[in-house]
């Protein structure tokens, strides 16, 4: 099937259109499902906050509420709102970067206060963006965004993810400060003697029972499985017991030190505590483009989802209705200090795969997840940070797509050198930097093709029909020129435009008239404009006529509002007619000969005046 996208239009109740004729069978699917997706939550959510450097609350109280929020005002049946992968990498390389520049001495509780004070002005930001993005409908956007620019930026934000969590997967102490991918794995390579056995033992079974796990039964929630077996293992190496036949100050005696949750924070209470966003006027530099970049990057991710589970499910899609409903949850996490939501790839896909009807199952997920957390906090304490790191490992190792990845780098050059440019830039810069240079390299590129409209030639054969001319017969003289002009003719197009016909005009003085055949020419603007007022100027100044002839409405209006009707004259503008698909050529061609006609005329009797004055010129001057 292919994906259908439909109305831009935004509505607050679009669920209640889904949920209208719910049946009883649909109902069963997705609790099913939903109690699946749940079991993936828990973990993910609390994965992705760790990654992100803040409190594990934050993950956990995005993917209740904030989720909540996206799933009633989305538009996808199958979409799973929550924190993600590649927003999770990001905020930490942005707020590491913060936190060092405004928040160095701060230690502790201090410095946990700062993280979520520049993390609720930060979701208030990227709702605002989102939200602007779907109220102006420039959701469509994002597809002027080369694919290769998001390959690129998965893939170097993986070996982010694999860098930072490698420090609480071995154990060892991480680098203080923000520091590029590339000097953190130095400094992890150059650190690896401090690596703590009891961390990195937990860390590597736990990563090894966990794709032992998923190459199983994918069904199976085998990171919820991996983390219960990590937790009670780490019970059992610290009960009593075990302490009474271990070897006294050898390596089984330091199993207490392994990291657990309950050292990072309270999980008990999941009630949110509602609070308008801190917002510091002096930070809103530094946090503005990583909220854009953050806001861009949710959307991107979003839509592509959406896209691609709706491509095997048939439903139409509403683009901006997506972006609505995760900009007003990120709003929701600004005043909960929750971290920013976009669709999960992985949950996603699962809620679909379980066959989820509507968006009923996002919402029972929701009440799961609220279960679990409220009923079992008190184990979930327990949970050895190494497994935590090791799910984030395993997560992110599926983000990256190898076929795609060399799709991309063999396909063109243009592609190769956007995925290329936007890797090494992860890698050797910060990420939100390096998201930039990707978009901005891929929109240079796309202007770079758009900016070369396609002048072609044509003549008129036996029949009337239009033919294009051949190579061999493009440099021959014609009292006719006939110019079909295709592509944007947009701002950036208008210097070729104008110095390609002009040299046209120039080449051949023989020529009279030049047609513009402007039926496939798309956003015509101002500067366009004014090269075709220079263009028509230069023709009248050497007595010859500029015709356009297949303009589209959209192209006629801007022509009107901007006088160039005016200027060449109504009787030289043809517009397209469907129901007369041919007749603005016929039109163009009869009024071309009767400029001729008219312009040859003249010219005879501009030479009988002239002979005339010769002549009593010379009567006077004998």
């Amino acid at each position: 099937m292919q994906t259908q996208i439909h109305s831009d239009d935004i509505s607050l109740f679009s669920i209640a259109k889904e949920l209208k004729n719910y049946s009883l069978s649909q109902f069963h699917r997705d609790l099913l499902a939903a109690l699946s997706v749940a079991l993936l939550t828990v973990p993910q959510a609390m994965a992705y906050a760790l990654l992100a450097g803040l409190p594990l609350m934050t993950g956990l109280l995005a993917s209740i509420y904030s989720s909540l929020i996206a799933a009633i005002f989305g538009s996808s049946r199958h979409l799973i709102v929550g924190p993600s992968n590649a927003i999770a990498i990001l905020m930490q390389a942005g707020t590491a970067q913060i936190l060092f520049s405004y928040y160095r001495g701060e230690i502790g509780e201090n410095r946990d206060l700062a993280s979520l004070q520049i993390l609720t002005q930060l979701t208030l930001l990227i709702g605002i963006i989102q939200l602007f993005i779907a109220g102006a409908k420039l959701g469509r956007l994002t597809q002027f965004i080369s694919h290769s620019v998001i390959i690129g930026y998965i893939t170097g934000t993986a070996i982010a993810v694999l860098v930072n969590q490698s420090f609480p997967f071995l154990g060892i102490p991480t680098i203080f400060g923000d520091h590029a991918i590339y000097k953190k794995g130095w400094h992890l390579f150059t650190h690896l003697n401090q690596l703590h056995i009891p961390t990195a033992i937990v860390g590597i079974v736990s990563l090894i029972v966990l794709l032992l796990l998923k190459r199983f039964d994918r069904r199976v929630p085998s990171s919820l499985i991996m983390l219960a077996l990590s937790t009670l293992s780490i019970y059992f190496l610290n009960s009593p017991f075990f302490a009474s036949i271990s070897t006294e100050g050898g390596v089984l005696t330091q199993w207490k030190e392994v990291i657990l949750i309950a050292d990072k924070g309270d999980l008990s209470n999941i009630w949110p505590h509602v609070v308008l966003p801190f917002f510091d006027i002096a930070l809103l530099n530094q946090l503005l483009p990583l909220a854009f970049a953050i806001a861009l990057l949710s959307i991107m991710e979003t839509t592509s989802v959406a896209k691609t589970i709706s491509a095997n499910s048939g439903q139409r899609l509403a683009v901006n209705q997506e972006i609505f409903g995760i900009g007003l949850g990120n709003l929701c996490s600004s005043l909960i200090s929750a971290m920013p939501v976009s669709a999960s790839p992985s949950r996603s896909v699962l809620n679909y795969s379980l066959g989820a009807q509507t968006r009923l199952s996002a919402i029972l997920n929701i009440i799961f997840v609220a279960f679990v957390i409220f009923c079992f906090s008190f184990l979930i304490m327990h949970i050895p940070m190494a497994a935590l790191s090791a799910l984030l490992l395993v997560t992110s190792a599926t983000l990256v797509q190898p076929k795609q990845f060399f799709l991309c780098m063999k396909a063109t050059n243009s592609d190769a050198l956007v995925l290329w440019v936007t890797l090494l830039s992860c890698i050797f810069l910060s990420l939100d930097i390096a998201f930039y240079i990707g978009v901005m390299i891929s929109v240079t590129l796309y202007l770079k093709k758009a900016a070369l409209p396609q002048l072609v030639e044509y003549d008129i054969d036996t029949q009337g029909e239009l033919c294009k001319l051949e190579t061999t017969h493009l440099h021959e003289h014609r009292t006719i020129r006939i110019i079909k002009v295709e592509g944007e003719l947009f701002f950036g197009a208008a210097d070729i435009f104008q110095t390609t016909l002009k040299a046209i005009a120039e080449d051949d003085t023989s020529t009279k008239v030049i047609i513009l055949q402007l039926k496939n020419a798309r956003d015509i603007d101002a500067t366009v404009c004014l090269a075709l007022n220079q263009l028509h100027d230069y023709l009248k100044g050497s007595r010859r006529f500029l015709i356009a002839c297949g303009m589209l409405q959209q192209v006629w209006d801007v022509l009107s509002d901007s006088g160039m009707v005016e200027l060449i004259g109504k009787d030289n503008l043809f517009v397209f007619d469907e129901k007369h698909p041919h007749q603005y050529m016929v039109k163009a061609m009869r009024r071309a000969h009767y400029l001729i006609k008219m312009g040859d005329a003249k010219e005879a009797e501009r030479r009988q005046d002239n002979i005339e004055l010769s002549a009593s010129a010379a009567s006077s001057a004998v």
